[in-house]
């Protein structure tokens, strides 16, 4: 009698902490996809924004003008109606900044508005660019890494 007790008793609480967890790892993946669907459009237009800045100028390198107007056009996203910088995980809100900071730097540097950007900070520029769109692929998980290191794929090098 009494170890049949016990074992219901012992059950029980197993049962109860068991059920707990569990609903507790339901709550946060339900809150992870919905947070990830919130992040979506926001993230979609700041992809589009990067357009600007892609991985290898098409023609010549920016001028101060059109840095500073990228830079704007960043900043307008972030602090704009739909406050997309709101939704920014932290990694992705290093990586924005990281890659604003830049723009400015590469813009004060120059001494007029139609002088281009150095070859040294247009690298600069493009891989801080590259590292948020990386970025917040990974927040959405739509560039999951391999789970095996040793099949990392190489990064391809700019043409």
């Amino acid at each position: 009698m009494i170890s049949a007790l016990t074992g219901l008793l012992v059950g029980g609480a197993v049962s109860y902490v068991t059920s707990r967890a569990q609903l507790r790892i339901q709550a946060e993946h339900e809150y992870d996809r919905s947070l990830r669907d919130l992040r979506l459009p926001h993230y979609q237009r700041l992809f589009h924004l990067t357009e600007s800045v892609p991985r290898q100028w098409l023609s010549s390198s920016p001028d101060r003008a059109g840095l500073r107007a990228t830079r704007q056009a960043f900043q307008s996203w972030y602090f704009g109606e739909e406050a997309g910088g709101l939704f920014l995980s932290q990694a992705a809100r290093d990586a924005y900044f990281a890659l604003q900071n830049a723009l400015q730097a590469a813009a004060d540097g120059l001494p007029e508005d139609t002088a281009t950007v150095t070859d040294r900070d247009s690298v600069i520029v493009r891989a801080k660019a590259s590292a948020l769109r990386h970025q917040l692929s990974a927040d959405l998980g739509v560039a999951q890494q391999p789970r095996r290191p040793w099949i990392t794929p190489r990064s391809v090098p700019a043409p």
